[in-house]
C-alpha cells in the first residue's frame, strides 16, 4: 500500500476536527476564566469553594465544547483552502481522514450538545451571553475571502468568553459593561497573536487569494505588532484599574505580560515560517501563566475556605 493514500479514520478525523488533540481551546477558557475573576472583584462576590468548583466547571466544558464545535465548521468551509496551505494539508478533511458529509454530520451533532450543555451548566443568561459568539464563528471562516482583517472578528470571538465567564459569576447579563475593558484587552490580544500565526500561512494565503492582517502588512507587519502589544498591555492595565485588583495581579499580572511583549517582537522573524508558530505558543503559555496569577487572587481574596475540614477549628484535649 502507497504511504501516499488517504488513510481513513472517521474517529479521529472527528477528534482532530474538534482541535482535542491541540492546545488551542485554552486560547478560548483563559478569557471566561478571566471574566469571572474580574467579575468577582468588581461585583464584591463572595464564593464558597464548591461553588467555586462549579463555575470552573461550568466555563471549561461550555467553551471546550464551542471550540469543538466551530472548529468542526471552520475546517468544514476551508476544507478546499487548505489543500493549498502547507501547513493545513494534514487536517483531516484534505487529508483524507474524513469526508466533508461525515464533518457535516459531527457539526450538526455538536449543535445540540452545544446548547444543551450551555443551558444546563450556565443557565438561561450563559446561552444568552454565547449567543454573539456563536453567531460570529459561523460568520468567521468566510471574512477571510471577504476582509482583509479577519483576525479582528476572532479577536471578537474568543474575547466574547469573557462574557460567559462573568455571566457564571454574577449570575446576571447587568452589569456587562464593567467587562468592556477586559473584552477589549483580550481581543487586542488575539489579534496580536493571530496575527504571529498567520505570518507561517502568508505566501500560501497570498497565492491562493486569502486575506489577513500577515498578508496585508507583509514585511512590514512587525509595525502593526508592536502596535498591538503597546495597546493590549495598556487595556490589561485599565481592566486592572478598573476591578481594583490587587498589588499582587499589578506586578506578577500586568508587570510580567508588560516584559513578555517586547520579547515576542525582537525574537519575530519574518523570513522564518515557524517563527511566529513558536511566539503563537509562547502566548499559550503567557495566557495560561495570567490565568493561573487571576485565579490566585480569586481564590485567595473571594473564596471562602472556613468550611474545609482542615480548616474548621479542633478543639484542644484539656490537660
Amino acid at each position: 500500500m502507497s504511504d501516499d493514500k488517504p488513510q481513513r479514520d472517521v474517529v479521529r478525523g472527528i477528534y482532530e476536527l474538534a482541535r482535542l488533540h491541540t492546545r488551542e481551546a485554552w486560547l478560548c477558557w483563559y478569557p471566561a476564566i478571566w471574566g469571572a475573576c474580574i467579575a468577582a472583584g468588581t461585583q464584591d462576590i463572595e464564593l464558597d469553594l464548591v461553588e467555586f468548583g462549579r463555575v470552573l466547571f461550568g466555563i471549561w466544558a461550555t467553551v471546550t465544547i464551542t471550540h469543538c464545535a466551530f472548529c468542526t465548521f471552520n475546517d468544514l468551509c476551508d476544507s478546499e483552502l487548505d489543500k493549498h496551505v502547507e501547513r493545513c494539508k494534514v487536517r483531516p478533511i484534505p487529508a483524507g481522514m474524513i469526508t466533508r458529509a461525515e464533518a457535516a454530520a459531527a457539526f450538526i451533532v455538536w449543535v445540540p450538545i452545544n446548547l444543551i450543555a450551555t443551558w444546563f451548566l450556565l443557565g438561561k443568561n450563559g446561552v444568552i451571553s454565547f449567543t454573539p459568539i456563536w453567531i460570529l464563528s459561523l460568520i468567521y471562516p468566510f471574512m477571510k475571502r471577504v476582509i482583509p482583517f479577519p483576525q479582528v472578528v476572532l479577536g471578537a470571538i474568543i474575547g466574547g468568553a469573557v462574557f460567559p465567564g462573568w455571566v457564571a459569576i454574577t449570575k446576571s447579563l447587568d452589569g456587562l459593561a464593567a467587562a468592556l475593558p477586559l473584552f477589549a484587552a483580550t481581543a487586542t490580544w488575539v489579534v496580536y497573536f493571530d496575527v504571529f500565526y498567520a505570518t507561517q500561512d502568508s505566501p500560501d494565503d497570498r497565492a491562493i487569494g486569502v486575506k489577513s492582517l500577515a498578508v496585508l502588512m507583509g514585511k512590514h507587519v512587525w509595525i502593526l505588532l508592536s502596535g498591538l502589544g503597546v495597546l493590549q498591555i495598556a487595556l490589561l492595565g485599565v481592566t486592572a484599574a478598573h476591578a481594583d485588583l490587587s498589588p499582587v495581579f499589578w506586578v506578577f499580572g500586568v508587570g510580567v505580560w508588560t516584559l513578555s511583549v517586547p520579547r515576542h517582537i525582537v525574537s519575530f522573524d519574518i523570513g522564518d515560517r515557524k517563527s511566529g508558530g513558536r511566539i503563537f505558543r509562547a502566548n499559550i503559555k503567557l495566557g495560561l501563566y495570567l490565568t493561573g496569577v487571576s485565579l490566585a487572587e480569586l481564590l485567595f481574596m473571594r473564596v471562602q475556605l472556613n468550611n474545609l475540614p482542615f480548616r474548621q477549628q479542633i478543639p484542644l484535649p484539656l490537660v
